[in-house]
């Protein structure tokens, strides 16, 4: 579906203060320096603020909300997301928040969803969005709105809001089969911090190629991280101390990779990428 473009003004963070999660995940963000930290901070993450993804895993089990949005630039192909949030006016704000420190420069939100996933895919000139009850579905959704390969769409960013529950959309229950293969991969940067990754590619080496193409738009010392088929995977940092983790769940993606960078020296690992491909 291609969304009507919202053009919003930018305010700082407002989380609903009576709620517990909202009050965690404030206080983590602000502990970190998400709010008032620049584009490509070590804290926040180079790409979609993944500060926030970090936050959201200390703050898990406190979470009684269910709105989620998703912004994108697509003049830099930068994208921002919320999940959790109390309302559609509070999830689509935060989305553009992180858009916009992501760098960002045309930032609209180009979809919003209750209880249930969504996903964004473009062709390059125009954006597209769907939902499903889980991500791998919604992913599917927006490609199939963009016009799929012969188009050559890509997704560009998912997020679940209190995944697995199918209220709130208008869309079948039931998302499309997933593909037999579905290879993704991260490349990562760590000089500058650029990153580049790709999702649902026919083989590996499709799936590299994609991810070093794209970090080498962002970064200049590219290096493949990991690939892998039908899998998750995640990619954390301290500037050159780098971990990442393939895992079935993204979450328990994210924090191998956090173990990992600890591991191998980081003393102030952020979550720089999470997705899955299927």
């Amino acid at each position: 579906m291609k969304p009507v473009v919202k053009i919003l003004i930018l305010l700082s963070v407002g989380l609903h203060p009576t709620l517990p999660c909202a009050d965690c995940i404030t206080e983590c963000m602000n502990r970190k320096g998400c709010f008032s930290g620049g584009m490509g901070s070590q804290t926040c993450g180079y790409q979609n603020s993944h500060g926030f993804e970090m936050c959201g895993i200390e703050c898990r089990g406190k979470t009684t909300t269910a709105y989620g949005a998703i912004a994108f630039s697509l003049k830099e192909k930068i994208s921002g997301w919320s999940y959790d949030q109390p309302n559609q006016a509070a999830a689509e704000r935060t989305a553009m928040q992180y858009c916009a420190k992501s760098g960002g420069s045309k930032c609209a939100v180009q979809a919003s969803f209750h209880n249930i996933c969504g996903a964004i895919a473009t062709d390059g000139s125009s954006v597209f969005w769907g939902t499903a009850s889980t991500k791998s579905g919604a992913e599917q959704r927006a490609l199939s709105e963009c016009g799929g390969p012969a188009k050559k769409c890509e997704v560009q960013s998912s997020v679940c809001s209190s995944p697995g529950a199918g209220a709130g959309s208008s869309l079948p229950s039931t998302p499309p089969k997933p593909k037999a293969v579905a290879w993704g991969a991260i490349a990562y940067s760590a000089s500058d911090m650029g990153a580049g990754w790709s999702q649902g590619k026919d083989d590996r080496a499709s799936a590299e190629k994609a991810a070093m193409a794209l970090c080498a738009q962002r970064g200049k010392a590219c290096v493949l991280q990991t690939a892998f088929n039908k899998q998750c995977g995640a990619l954390a940092a301290d500037g050159n101390f780098t971990g990442w983790a393939v895992s079935t769940d993204q979450r328990q993606a994210l924090v191998k990779a956090m173990d990992d960078c600890k591991k191998a020296g980081g003393t102030r690992c952020v979550p720089h990428i999470a997705f899955c491909s299927f």
